[in-house]
């Protein structure tokens, strides 16, 4: 059997999609979404996430930040929310190689960006790389029709509402993600809420690097 060609030093016995050739078990499960760029369609990330979901400890700093928020926390900004998630997810299909730490680079910059506002200063902070400011755009486009509706009965979002909004999807992405460099977790969970297919992570890596 041919030996893995990460390691050198164990035999390959699974296929990688990312490498388009076998790996060891080893080098798979520790170089997974670190050195390794996995697809959605991996069994084998799929099957790691699974163990993870049901082995990983639960963060106690996530669950504290998670009570904080109000009971009709979801009942009155879910469907804001929900236009985020198919916003990200839409973004996701046109830059397929943007990952999980990306939309927690985004979320900040917009919270840095409400943040200035809230005191009367409109200055955007914006996070760097093409993806990242093209997802920025995407969902400053959202905050800024919901904080200043054209219909006379729709209520104007407040900045402090737009703050708490931005720090619940923060935490969400902190959650479902793996933590790991090259996570996609969230952005895969998205694209499955939305029913959209996860592309390639490969994909358009001619058009930006």
């Amino acid at each position: 059997m041919a030996r893995c060609p990460l390691c050198n030093e164990r035999s390959a016995k699974r296929f990688c999609p990312a490498k388009q050739t076998s790996i060891c078990a080893v080098c798979c499960g520790t170089k997974r979404e670190v050195e390794i760029d996995c697809p959605g369609s991996c069994v084998y990330l799929k099957s790691g996430r699974s163990y993870e979901s049901e082995t990983k400890p639960v963060d106690p700093d996530i669950v504290a930040r998670a009570r904080s928020f109000r009971p009709n926390f979801l009942s009155e900004y879910g469907p804001v929310l929900e236009i985020f998630g198919r916003a990200i997810a839409q973004e996701r299909q046109q830059s397929p190689w943007i990952v999980d730490q990306d939309v927690m680079e985004v979320c900040r910059a917009l919270n840095a960006t409400m943040k200035t506002l809230s005191s009367g200063i409109h200055y955007e902070t914006l996070p760097e790389g093409p993806a990242r400011i093209a997802l920025f755009r995407a969902l400053k486009t959202i905050l800024d029709t919901v904080m200043s509706p054209s219909g006379p009965q729709q209520r104007a979002l407040r900045v402090s509402e737009a703050l708490e909004i931005l720090d619940f999807l923060f935490l969400a992405v902190a959650a479902k993600s793996s933590g790991r460099p090259r996570s996609r977790q969230y952005l895969d969970w998205l694209s499955a809420t939305f029913e959209l297919a996860s592309p390639p992570p490969e994909s358009g890596r001619l058009i930006i690097p």
